[in-house]
């Protein structure tokens, strides 16, 4: 499960030991002159990234109890120029935003800035180039699927029966989102449903070991596969149904696929179509960045994308829900 990786990634951000800032200016060529001896010899967790003259710098202080404090501070610096620009993140959200800083991604004229929440969930400031908050994004592994609109994976409940992964996209220019995945009235979530009820433990089983055992209720891990950054993508989504048949057992796979999905933006809405994968295909990835297609997919976009809630009590982090439910922008 993409859960573990999480927890992995999780552990190795809390064993990175905290720079101080002027150590993060040296390894970046970012010049002292701006900055007092106070903040410069100050501890700090920060996140780099460099792309073709822009460095951006975000960090948080760290206080003398190695806890981190303030609101998220940035430096940007260009290295045609050596101009310096600094600025002071105030969070929407103080209650989720903002942990450590986890990672820096460059998508089009935007900066999104990963912050800790905990191994399933993460706050992303959307950051323009003059270093101001656009938004605030509460997932992970960002596309760019059409010029400034961005969809994502969202966050889940760390600890829950199942992780359900599903699909969002932001419109950073309009300041919209709605649901992508999963889609109202899928007939292989429908079908795989069904033989996840076949298969489940009896129901003093479920009740002893407090299992919900609810035959909608799965992970779900979401990979994309092909996204072309004009309104065309594919992704492939893993299910698997995991149970333990008697109490002291640890719980096993009792039903498992691989869906391929290909989604398109036509006609001022969301049309998406569906293939079950066979084994051989089942593991198919593609880096962070555009790729050409690589994978042969016959189905062709033609059903419309009507987000289907049922799950999503297991992504509880957007209050746009219960508002944001057509798929037209």
């Amino acid at each position: 499960m993409r859960l573990l990786g999480l927890i992995a990634v999780f552990l190795v951000a809390l064993t990175s030991p905290a720079e101080t800032l002027r150590q993060i200016l040296k390894a970046n060529g970012i010049p002292e002159t701006t900055f007092s001896d106070a903040e410069l010899d100050g501890y700090v967790n920060a996140a780099t990234a460099m792309k073709d003259n822009r460095v951006l710098v975000a960090y948080l202080r760290v206080d003398e109890n190695n806890v981190l404090t303030g609101n998220p501070h940035l430096i940007q610096f260009n290295r045609t120029s050596a101009k310096v620009l600094r600025s002071d993140v105030k969070p929407e959200d103080t209650a989720r935003c903002c942990g450590s800083p986890e990672s820096i991604d460059f998508i089009g004229d935007f900066a999104f800035v990963s912050y800790h929440i905990n191994p399933s969930a993460a706050a992303v400031q959307v950051i323009g180039e003059d270093l101001k908050l656009v938004t605030t994004l509460y997932g992970f592994n960002l596309r760019e699927v059409t010029p400034g609109k961005v969809a994502f994976i969202e966050n889940m409940i760390h600890f829950a029966p199942a992780h359900p992964e599903r699909l969002e996209l932001a419109d950073l220019h309009r300041g919209t989102r709605i649901e992508l995945y999963p889609p109202r009235g899928d007939v292989l979530r429908a079908a795989f449903a069904r033989e996840h009820a076949r298969h489940l433990p009896p129901n003093e089983i479920c009740m002893k070991l407090n299992d919900p055992c609810k035959p909608e209720l799965y992970d779900e891990d979401i990979d994309f596969v092909d996204v072309d950054g004009h309104g065309a993508f594919t992704f492939t989504v893993h299910r698997d149904a995991f149970h333990a048949k008697a109490a002291g057992q640890a719980p096993d796979t009792v039903a498992s696929e691989t869906a391929l999905y290909r989604y398109l933006w036509k006609g001022g809405a969301w049309l998406y179509c569906e293939e079950r994968l066979p084994n051989d295909k089942a593991n198919l990835r593609v880096p962070p960045q555009h790729s050409e297609p690589s994978t042969n997919c016959h189905c062709t976009p033609g059903l419309p994308v009507s987000p289907d809630m049922s799950n999503s009590e297991y992504s509880p982090f957007e209050t746009h829900h219960s508002t944001l439910h057509s798929s037209k922008q």
